[in-house]
C-alpha cells in the first residue's frame, strides 16, 4: 500500500500515570490483543489532501491519538503524549463494485501489524480511494488509548470537521493525561474509596478454570425481550440483566447471584466527547428466588444503577483490596457472571408481531459452539450481546461448573424463561426460578450444538407450556 506521511504538532508533550480504565485494559491486553475499528464515509467532493488534514487535525486535537505506553524503572506502564512527531497514512485503493470487500481486506492486513504500545502511537488511519476520489478513512485505535465510545466520538468530531463545523468545542476537551491527573486528586480519591467499599459488599467467593463457549441467534428471544422490555418500560439490557440472574441462580441453587456490568463513565457532555479510554467494571447482586420476574427486571434496573454509580475507582487500589480479601482463602473471589450489551441501541429492535407467534420463531433458533471465547477476566458466567438488529447472545462457562449441561442448553434456557414470560406463562411470570429450573432438568439428550437448535426445548416439553395470568 502507498503512504502518505503528514507531520503534525500538538501543544504540549506530557506525561502521567495511566487512567484508572487504562489500568484494566492494560491488564485486559496481556491476555487478548484487541483494536476497534473506525470506517468514516469521506463527504463528496473531497481531496485527498482535505482528508490527510483532518488526520493531521485529530492528532492535534486528541492528545490519545499520540500517545504511547512506556515502562517505567519499576516496570510499571506510564503515558506520554508526543507534542510533534510525523505518521505515515496508508492508501487503499478500491474498486467501485468491490469497495466494501477491499476495504475489509485492508482492514484484516492492517490488524496483522499489532500495536506496540511502548512505543506505537495508539492509532493508525488509512484512505480508501476510488479512481484516486478517497472514499472513506479508516481508523484503527488501540483499546489502551482509546475505547470503543471514544472511536465513536472521533468519529462525530471528524464528520463535524468534513463539514466544516467548530473544530473545538466550547471549552478544549478533556485529555487522558488531564483525566489521570484529576483522578490524583483529594475528590476523587474519596470517589474511590466509597466505590471500593461497594465493590467489597458484593463480591463473593468463586473458583476460576478454563471455558466452553457457544453463540445464539435467536429471533424468538429478541422478540419476547422487546415485549417485555415495552410493558415494564425497562431497557432491553435491564432484561437480559434479570433473565440472566435467574438462569444463573437456577444454575447455582442460590437466590442471589452476583454479577458485573461494563460501565462506559460518559455521563456528561465532557466525557461522551472523551477520545480515550474511560470503561470500567460496575458489580451488583440480584435476589431472584420467588419473585415474579417483572420484580426482578425492576431490581435488576434498580441494582445496574446503584452499581454504575461505584464505577469510577482506582483500578490498582481495586486489586490490592482483592489481594488482601483472597488472602488465606482457598479460593479467589470472583462473579458468578458478567453482562456486555455492545449493541449500538440498549432499546434494540421493537417487535411488531403478535405476541403469540413468538413460540413459532423458536423454531428458527441457530446455536454454534465457539472456541477460545475471551472472557475479559476470570468469570464463573459470561454473557455477551453483539450487533445491532442481527445480534447475537454469546455465552462462555467455566469447565469446572455444570459438565451435564451443554451450553446450547443453557442458552435455550434462557430463550425458553424470556418467551414464556413475553407469551403469558404463569409458571414463567410468577415463579421464573422453579421454571428456570425445571428448563435445566430436561435431559439435554439430542442437543446438538452443531445444528440448528429451533424449538429444541419445545421438543423436550417446556417451551411449550402456557397459561394465562
Amino acid at each position: 500500500m502507498d503512504k502518505i506521511t503528514i507531520h503534525f504538532e500538538g501543544e504540549r508533550d506530557a506525561t502521567a500515570p495511566l487512567t484508572w480504565a487504562q489500568r484494566r485494559t492494560w491488564r485486559g491486553s496481556r491476555l487478548k490483543y484487541r483494536p476497534f475499528v473506525h470506517v468514516q464515509p469521506v463527504p463528496s467532493g473531497k481531496e485527498l489532501g482535505e482528508v490527510s488534514n483532518a488526520v493531521k487535525w485529530a492528532l492535534e486535537e486528541f492528545e490519545s491519538l499520540r500517545t504511547v505506553f512506556p515502562l517505567g524503572a519499576d516496570g510499571s506502564p506510564y503515558q506520554k503524549v508526543e507534542k510533534a512527531g510525523s505518521v505515515e497514512i496508508f492508501k487503499i485503493p478500491i474498486g467501485e463494485s468491490t469497495a466494501e470487500a477491499d476495504i475489509q481486506s485492508a482492514i484484516h492486513r492492517l490488524k496483522e501489524d499489532r500495536f506496540d504500545v511502548t512505543s506505537d502511537f495508539g492509532a493508525l488511519f488509512a484512505i480508501a480511494t476510488c479512481a484516486d476520489v478517497p472514499t472513506h478513512l479508516v481508523c484503527l485505535v488501540s483499546h489502551l488509548a482509546v475505547d470503543g465510545h471514544g472511536r465513536e466520538a472521533l468519529g462525530v468530531a471528524l464528520d463535524n470537521h468534513f463539514s466544516g463545523g467548530s473544530d473545538r468545542s466550547p471549552a478544549s476537551p478533556m485529555q487522558p493525561v488531564d483525566r489521570a491527573r484529576l483522578e490524583q486528586s483529594t475528590k476523587w480519591q474519596e470517589k474511590s474509596a466509597r466505590s471500593l467499599e461497594y465493590w467489597k459488599s458484593v463480591l463473593e467467593k468463586l473458583p476460576q478454570d478454563g471455558a466452553r463457549s457457544a453463540v445464539m441467534d435467536s429471533c424468538a428471544l429478541r422478540a419476547a425481550v422487546s415485549v417485555i422490555s415495552k410493558k415494564c418500560s425497562m431497557s432491553t439490557s435491564t432484561v437480559y440483566l434479570a433473565a440472566m440472574s435467574v438462569i444463573t441462580g437456577a444454575l447455582i441453587g442460590r437466590s442471589k447471584s452476583s454479577f458485573l456490568l461494563p460501565a462506559s463513565n460518559r455521563s456528561n457532555q465532557e466525557e461522551r466527547a472523551f477520545v480515550g479510554e474511560l470503561v470500567q467494571f460496575a458489580p451488583g447482586v440480584l435476589e431472584s428466588l420467588d419473585i415474579p420476574f417483572e420484580e426482578i427486571v425492576g431490581d435488576a434496573w434498580k441494582a445496574s444503577t446503584k452499581g454504575y454509580r461505584f464505577s469510577h475507582y482506582d483500578e490498582q487500589a481495586l486489586q490490592l483490596m482483592l489481594t488482601d480479601l483472597d488472602e488465606g482463602s482457598e479460593c479467589k473471589r470472583d462473579f458468578d457472571f458478567s453482562l456486555n450489551d455492545m449493541r449500538s441501541s440498549m432499546q434494540g429492535d421493537g417487535y411488531c408481531g403478535a405476541v403469540e407467534k413468538i413460540r413459532d420463531l423458536a423454531k428458527q433458533t441457530k446455536i454454534e459452539p465457539r472456541e477460545n471465547v475471551y472472557q475479559g477476566g476470570t468469570r464463573f458466567l459470561s454473557f455477551a450481546l453483539r450487533g445491532d438488529s442481527n445480534h447475537v447472545l454469546t455465552i462462555a462457562v467455566h469447565d469446572a461448573y455444570f459438565p451435564e449441561f451443554p451450553v446450547p442448553h443453557i442458552l435455550l434456557a434462557i430463550e425458553a424463561l424470556v418467551v414464556g414470560v413475553a407469551t403469558g406463562d404463569v409458571e414463567a411470570l410468577d415463579h421464573p426460578m422453579r421454571f428456570a429450573r425445571a428448563c435445566l432438568k430436561i435431559t439435554p439428550q439430542g442437543v446438538r450444538p452443531e445444528a440448528d437448535m429451533g424449538g429444541r426445548l419445545a421438543d423436550h416439553g417446556v417451551a411449550g407450556r402456557s397459561g394465562n395470568r
